[in-house]
């Protein structure tokens, strides 16, 4: 701006001049009245009081002229402070025009602290410089045209444009343009974040929608009405509707089956329709914050019924407002197949695909339940294969499934399509028949079912002869509930067993005392071995060829304070039954080998103990860690100490066994063969577990000096084994006959009633060193006679 007329470098000398002026012009006044004219005098009046005016003036403008310095300065330290405070890149730019008064250039008037920082140099390096000596924005690019619009057209320029000029430290920015005077105000704003987050949200927003879009399950949104406003293409396949015919057009019931929908609301409310509660049926908890999950039955497009999973969740807005819902879905008709697939495994057996004990159980109950309602009879029958595991031990346990699939098959055939038959154990079958009328009808019934058991079935090149023992027990007539019509036909079947086998008994109260008495001798037989009711009685071993005692097998007995001596065949069979025979079988070891021992010593014989183990106990994992504990206790030498596994054990093939067995033999102990000759037994599995003796089944023994079959087995089991290397130790022998044989056929060792009984150790001692002389083996034959 130019500076003003009266505006000095040095405002003292005008200031003089002003006050001086007055002065002169008062006394020029004062010399013209006293020598002369009257208009000199009013002319020097006048410009006195002209003088004194424009003192006034300049004494007033003169005061004024701080207070509008100080004004502009503050305005100046204002516009500073806020300028380079400002978070945004600010600078002033005049025009730069050539002759014809075009534009051709901006120069720097000023920039900010942030403008430095943006392009990466000091202001000195850009204060007075151009615009397009310093940045890419040359009199040629879009924006230098875009900023001379502005100072043209005087209209402001807001934009976002992308940075290219490496030297400026941002990748997006923002300008806000305006003119002031003949240049321009600009600010630069760093928006590289804003944008990065922008291009993220984008990302996202289209990341979100091509998960949505090629998501593996159906997602449908809908509005609060119900009314679908988007499908993916997952829902498109699974309900086979595209989304042109739903989308705005149909609500998410019309993919649902009504009566489902209904008959769920109906629960809620009698007067429930499809219209009003049925998309309130499929959102029930959703709209208090819960996700939805329930399974339910889609309508596709062409009829077909599909089972879903559908999980439904409501969209809220920030203001916690429901804006809609979304439900994802997803077919579970290979779940629900898997679910009756594991379903069927859990309660049908898996052999022969009939009910299992579960199942059985809950049909029972409900059959029961319609005979007391109509008044009608339910039967029960327990079926149990007989000796089927005999069956399975001889021939192998694929011939016993074979059996079993047979015999299952066999009972579907003979029943009703309407009864259940199940398998409930082993060789455990049971049938339960609703609406019987009369007793007669469950006899015949049971009757035809030992029939169609009885044919032979081939397996395996074998021809074998099943049978089965049948129990019945009827309701209402001799039990009042399933449990106790379940017990009690098992109760029968096994009376059906003791009376012969292959046959039938209806339950009768008699039955009731013979369950009672055994229930009796299992709860005893629990304490047997704490009250020391268990002891063990040895029977002597009698060398054919010296005459002399050569070992004992031990033998268990029970004595019950009340219930007397019980036989082994009673007992033995129910602790295998209940497990019992784990705890009593060791005890029995323990005991044999150390009474066993205390009896070598005795005596001064090597006597060999030969200890019965059971198929159960060959189950323990312990077993051999059991022996090893009794042999290191007793002090018993392992080679005298005799493990006696019967004949259907071996014939397992368990490599559990044989794994047991060997190490059994490589702690010395000796494996022998006890009721040989009664299964199917191999001599090449008499190779295979290094058998070291046999034992000729007493049954052979006794029928042997009449019945020539037996004889010539007898024989036969002698000749075979003396060949192997194996002795041979016949049991059962009870009559000087018996013996006389066993002695011609070379048999090397006997036991039995007519050797000696099975006694406590306080007698045995003394029978040993009689037994000689009892039985002198020469006065019975000759030792001549012995080839014959």
């Amino acid at each position: 701006m130019k500076a003003s007329a009266l505006e000095f470098p040095r405002p003292w000398i005008w200031k003089t001049a002003l006050l001086a002026l007055p002065a002169w012009i008062a006394f020029g006044l004062f010399w013209r009245v006293n020598h002369g004219a009257p208009l000199a005098a009013l002319t020097t009046v006048s410009v006195a009081l002209a003088g004194i005016s424009v003192a006034a003036w300049a004494w007033s403008r003169e005061y004024g002229r701080p207070a509008k310095l100080r004004g502009a300065r503050e305005a100046h330290s204002q516009f500073l402070a806020a300028a380079e405070t400002s978070l945004d890149a600010f600078g002033l730019f005049e025009s730069v025009r050539n002759d014809a008064g075009k534009i051709i250039d901006f120069r720097f008037l000023y920039v900010n602290a942030n403008a430095e920082r943006l392009v990466g140099q000091p202001r000195s390096n850009l204060l007075g410089k151009t615009l397009g000596s310093v940045t890419p924005i040359g009199p040629t690019s879009s924006m230098f045209a875009r900023f001379c619009r502005v100072v043209d057209s005087g209209e402001p320029l807001n934009e976002e444009f992308p940075v290219k000029y490496a030297a400026v430290k941002a990748s997006w920015m923002r300008s806000q343009v305006v003119k002031l005077g003949d240049g321009l105000a600009v600010t630069f704003s760093d928006i590289s974040e804003a944008k990065a987050t922008q291009e993220r949200y984008a990302h996202l927003a289209e990341f979100t929608d091509s998960v949505f879009q090629n998501a593996p399950f159906s997602i449908v949104a809908t509005d609060t009405n119900g009314l679908i406003t988007a499908m993916n293409v997952a829902a498109e396949k699974l309900t086979g509707y595209s989304r042109e015919e739903l989308v705005g057009k149909a609500p998410l019931t019309v993919l649902h089956d009504e009566r489902e929908l209904v008959g769920k609301a109906l629960s809620a409310d009698p007067t429930a329709t499809i219209e009003h509660f049925g998309f309130e049926v499929l959102t029930a908890g959703v709209a208090v914050g819960e996700m939805e999950e329930q399974e339910w039955t889609l309508i596709r497009r062409d009829g077909a019924r599909t089972p879903i999973n559908l999980a439904m969740r409501a969209v809220t807005t920030d203001t916690g407002q429901v804006s809609g819902y979304v439900g994802i879905a997803f077919d579970i008709t290979e779940r629900r197949q898997m679910l009756d697939y594991v379903t069927h495994l859990a309660t049908h057996d898996q052999l022969t695909g009939l009910a299992g004990r579960a199942l059985l159980q809950d049909k029972t109950v409900h059959a029961v339940e319609l005979a007391r309602r109509y008044g009608t009879k339910v039967a029960v029958f327990v079926i149990d294969l007989d000796h089927f595991k005999r069956l399975n031990d001889s021939l192998g346990h694929a011939a016993g499934d074979q059996l079993l699939i047979e015999a299952a098959r066999r009972l579907s055939r003979s029943v009703r399509s309407t009864d259940i038959v199940a398998r409930v154990g082993g060789d455990e079958f049971v049938v339960v028949m609703p609406d019987i009328t009369t007793v007669e009808d469950v006899e015949q019934c049971a009757a035809n079912l030992v029939a169609r058991l009885a044919p032979e079935i081939s397996i395996e090149e074998h021809l074998v002869q099943l049978t089965a023992s049948v129990g019945v027990c009827i309701y209402p007539d001799f039990a009042a509930d399933a449990k106790h019509l379940l017990k009690r036909a098992d109760s029968a079947m096994y009376a059906a067993k003791e009376n012969g086998r292959n046959q039938h008994q209806i339950f009768s109260e008699s039955m009731l005392k013979e369950t009672a008495e055994r229930l009796t001798m299992e709860h005893a037989l629990r304490h047997a071995l704490t009250n020391g009711e268990l002891s063990m009685r040895y029977q002597p071993q009698l060398s054919l060829t010296t005459g002399v005692v050569t070992g004992m097998e031990a033998l268990l007995r029970w004595t019950h304070p009340k219930l007397g001596c019980i036989a082994p065949t009673q007992f033995i069979a129910l602790a295998e039954e209940t497990g019992l025979i784990v705890p009593i079988g060791e005890w029995a070891f323990m005991t044999a080998c150390c009474e066993g021992k205390a009896l070598q010593d005795e005596l001064g014989m090597d006597l060999t103990v030969s200890i019965n183990l059971s198929p159960r106990q060959f189950q323990q994992k312990n077993l051999v860690h059991v022996v090893e504990n009794s042999l290191m206790k007793s002090g018993l030498p392992p080679e005298r100490l005799q493990v006696e596994i019967t004949e259907n054990m071996l014939m397992s093939n368990s490599e559990d066994v044989l794994d047991k067995l060997q190490r059994m033999r490589e702690l010395g102990v000796r494996i022998s063969i006890d009721d040989f000759g009664t299964g199917f037994c191999s001599f090449t599995y008499l190779l295979q577990y290094q058998v070291d003796r046999l034992k000729i089944d007493q049954s052979f023994v006794k029928k042997a000096g009449t019945d020539a079959n037996a004889a010539a087995v007898v024989r036969t089991i002698i000749a075979m084994s003396h060949g192997l290397n194996i002795k041979v130790v016949a049991e059962g022998v009870e009559t000087e006959e018996q013996l006389r044989f066993l002695l011609r056929r070379k048999c090397d060792e006997a036991q039995g009633y007519y050797i000696a009984r099975p006694m406590a150790t306080e007698e045995f001692c003394e029978a040993v060193r009689t037994c000689g002389n009892r039985i002198p083996l020469r006065s019975i034959e000759p030792i001549t006679e012995w080839v014959r």
